[in-house]
C-alpha cells in the first residue's frame, strides 16, 4: 500500500516462525534422551570411580599384596585411571553428538502440534515416581558412603584398610550420583518438550538476552588471568581466579538477570 503524504504508518510486527514439534519427533527425542542419560550417568559414574584402582593398588602394595614398591602400583593405578576417564570422555562426546540435534528445544521457542503436550505430560507424571526414587536413593547412597570409612576410623583400622575403603566410597558415591544423574536427564527432556522450569519461553529470551554478557566476562577473566600470570610468571597461585570468578559470575549472573527481568 502506498504511503500518503504526512501519514503516520504503523509498524508491522513479522513474528519470527516457530518451530513445530510433532508426535513423531517428540516421541523419537525422549527415545534419545532416555538412552542418553543412561550414558551420561555412567559417564559421571566412571570419573567418580577412575581414583579406585589407583587407591586399590596403593592399599594392596602398603599391605605387602601386590607390587614390590608403592611407585609401580601408583604407575599401574594412574593407568588404569586414564583409562577409565577416557571411556567416560568417548561417552560425553558420542552423546553429545547425537544430542546436538534436538540443541533447538532448549534454546529455541516451539510450539507442540495437536495433541502432542497431552502425550508428554502423561509419560511425565507417569516417570514422576522414578524421578523422585532416583534422587532420594542417590542422595542416601552418597551420604552412607562415608559409614564404612567412619567406622574403620573409629576403630583405628590400618592405612591400607583406610586407603581401600576410601574406594569402596568412590564406589558408592559413584552408584548413588548415577541413579540421579539417569532420571535427572530425563526429566529435563520433559522439561524442554513441555518448556517447563528454565525452559520456558521467557527463561530462553533472557538467555539469549545474557548470551553476549557470559562471554565478555569470561573473555575479561580469561585475559586476566593470563595477564597476570605474564607479567608476575604466579602460574602457581593464579588459579585461585577462576574459583573466585565463578562465584563472582553466579552473583553476577543472577543481578544482571534480575535487571533484565524489570
Amino acid at each position: 500500500m502506498e504511503e500518503l503524504p504526512g501519514e503516520v504508518v504503523a509498524d508491522v510486527y513479522h513474528p519470527e516462525e516457530v518451530r513445530e514439534i510433532s508426535v513423531e519427533t517428540a516421541t523419537e527425542y525422549l527415545e534419545v534422551i532416555r538412552e542418553a542419560g543412561k550414558r551420561i550417568a555412567l559417564g559421571v559414574g566412571l570419573c567418580i570411580l577412575s581414583p579406585v584402582p589407583l587407591l586399590l593398588f596403593t592399599g594392596m602394595s602398603e599391605a605387602g599384596l601386590v607390587f614390590p614398591t608403592e611407585d609401580v602400583a601408583g604407575g599401574v593405578g594412574v593407568g588404569g585411571l586414564l583409562a577409565i576417564v577416557a571411556v567416560a570422555v568417548i561417552l560425553f562426546v558420542l552423546n553429545g553428538l547425537r544430542l546436538d540435534e534436538y540443541e533447538y528445544l532448549e534454546k529455541e521457542e516451539f510450539r507442540l502440534s495437536y495433541g502432542v503436550a497431552g502425550i508428554v505430560e502423561k509419560e511425565e507424571k507417569e516417570f514422576r515416581p522414578v524421578f523422585y526414587q532416583g534422587i532420594a536413593f542417590g542422595a542416601a547412597l552418597c551420604v552412607a558412603s562415608c559409614v564404612p570409612i567412619v567406622i574403620a576410623g573409629a576403630a583405628d583400622a590400618a592405612d591400607s584398610i583406610l586407603i581401600c575403603l576410601c574406594a569402596l566410597l568412590l564406589a558408592i558415591v559413584a552408584l548413588g550420583v548415577y541413579l540421579i544423574v539417569r532420571v535427572a536427564v530425563r526429566k529435563g527432556g520433559y522439561d524442554r518438550l513441555l518448556q517447563h522450569g528454565d525452559y520456558t519461553q521467557e527463561k530462553k529470551r533472557e538467555n539469549k538476552r545474557l548470551e553476549v554478557f557470559d562471554g565478555a566476562y569470561w573473555g575479561i577473566i580469561t585475559a586476566v588471568y593470563l595477564g597476570v600470570n605474564f607479567v608476575c610468571m604466579n602460574w602457581h597461585i593464579s588459579w585461585v581466579i577462576w574459583p573466585v570468578a565463578g562465584v563472582a559470575f553466579a552473583a553476577i549472573h543472577s543481578i544482571v538477570s534480575a535487571m533484565n527481568g524489570r
